[in-house]
């Protein structure tokens, strides 16, 4: 019923690339995702960045990936066109009815914040919703630790094809908003909204490791 996609394909400019193979203490930052996964049982697929920026190093880690958990990896089908590429990339390969994304930069999800977002999907088939968005009070959302239908792949692929023959790259809102999602608050899923928290400098990362260290 339910599979995932952990997206990895950033550029991550702020930390001078390669976000996914930083190390956080004794894993990489992509390794917290995936441990969390495979204790739940979900079966996923890591959608790395496009073929196009593959060197030695690169194909090293993600072969060490593929060894280590056995779960399909691929890579965004065309270059720097933002996550919707991603999460297309990674529902191709899939054919679970829902698909839960999850970045590689948010180390602190748990199996617990994936249970009670997991919780709603009866909620969404019942009342014919496409996705399942967390939400803050002031509006921002949570559109990479969320859950899509499989069907909704083909507006991502209407998309695509705009993006491709305008030339531009359409935030993630714009495919959300072509859906008919379920906005869940966020305090339903983390109170404490360390969930949420991406590693996205060098200082968030340092921040991150005493956290983790912490909960040890």
């Amino acid at each position: 019923m339910i599979s995932a996609i952990i997206l990895s394909g950033g550029n991550a400019t702020r930390m001078g690339g390669e976000k996914p193979f930083r190390k956080l203490n004794n894993n990489y930052l992509i390794e917290n995702i995936a441990n969390v996964l495979i204790e739940m049982n979900i079966p996923f697929t890591v959608v790395f960045k496009h073929l196009n920026n593959l060197d030695s190093e690169n194909i090293q880690k993600q072969h060490y990936m593929f060894e280590k958990y056995r779960q399909t990896i691929t890579w965004d089908i065309l270059n720097n066109k933002g996550p919707i590429i991603g999460i297309l990339s990674g529902m191709r390969i899939l054919n679970t009815e829902w698909v839960i994304v999850l970045p590689c930069d948010m180390p602190l999800i748990s199996k617990i914040s994936i249970d009670k977002l997991l919780n709603y999907i009866p909620i969404a088939d019942s009342k014919k919703y496409d996705c399942i968005i967390p939400k803050h009070e002031n509006g921002y959302i949570e559109p990479l630790f969320s859950i899509y239908k499989k069907s909704s792949i083909r507006i991502l692929e209407e998309l695509v094809k705009i993006s491709i023959k305008e030339d531009k790259t359409f935030p993630i809102r714009r495919f959300i908003d072509e859906l008919n999602p379920l906005y869940v608050p966020v305090d339903e899923i983390d109170p404490t909204k360390k969930t949420f928290v991406n590693v996205n400098t060098h200082d968030d990362l340092k921040v991150v490791k005493k956290e983790v260290k912490n909960k040890k």
